[in-house]
């Protein structure tokens, strides 16, 4: 896997970020500081996988694989960026076996993953369905989910220099999910969904009352 590009990135990130007005960070205590885990967030903005990568893994001194879909490969100049700082694509509305085979891989070898477990953003800044895919890599390697909310992030692109006060963006890393392990076998449906719906309520708690849709 290649990563050359994740710590050049990241401080090119952190002085974004601090040019745009900062991200309050709470509970970094909760992100482990070795082993396999993956954290999981709520998806609002194209700038949240940037900021929980860099908020959270980055200032432990930890690569963390972000997950995205694989449309991102493609893209120009973004696309290598992510190819060479760890990224993992994922074809979306579809069993990405390899993707989850590459996941768990990286999962045991005690590495990060990031996920956004509703898949795609959500432009009404209400938490949507969570997918079970992250529940899943958690069943079958045994790591932590470590839930995170973002708050404000939807506000970061279309600031105004001159008019408008800089957007302040919170990031809550919540204490860690822990999933039945289930390393072999058919995983049983139900016990799947309530890790599923374990871990999106954790991410629930996160945000504000009225950005938990049904998780609240």
């Amino acid at each position: 896997m290649n990563t050359s590009l994740y710590r050049p990135l990241g401080h090119i990130v952190g002085a974004l970020i601090w040019l745009f007005g900062g991200v309050q960070v709470e509970g970094l205590e909760n992100v482990p500081r070795s082993g396999a885990a993956i954290m999981v967030g709520n998806h609002h903005s194209l700038t949240d996988p940037p900021i929980a990568a860099w908020a959270t893994f980055f200032r432990i001194g930890r690569v963390v694989h972000v997950m995205g879909k694989a449309e991102i490969a493609n893209w120009p100049v973004l696309g290598f960026v992510a190819k060479r700082a760890g990224g993992v694509f994922v074809r979306r509305g579809e069993g990405d076996r390899a993707a989850q085979r590459l996941s768990l891989e990286l999962l045991a070898a005690g590495e990060p993953l990031l996920i956004f477990p509703e898949g795609t953003r959500s432009h009404e800044r209400v938490l949507r369905e969570g997918k079970a895919g992250a529940a899943l890599l958690a069943m079958r390697s045994g790591a932590p989910l470590i839930p995170v909310g973002i708050i404000g992030s939807q506000e970061l692109l279309v600031w105004n220099f001159l008019f408008r006060r800089r957007p302040r963006v919170t990031l809550k890393v919540g204490a860690p999910v822990r999933v039945p392990h289930r390393p072999d076998g058919r995983l049983d449906r139900d016990e799947l969904a309530a890790a599923t719906e374990a871990m999106m309520r954790a991410i629930a708690a996160l945000l504000p009352a009225d950005s938990r849709g049904r998780y609240g």
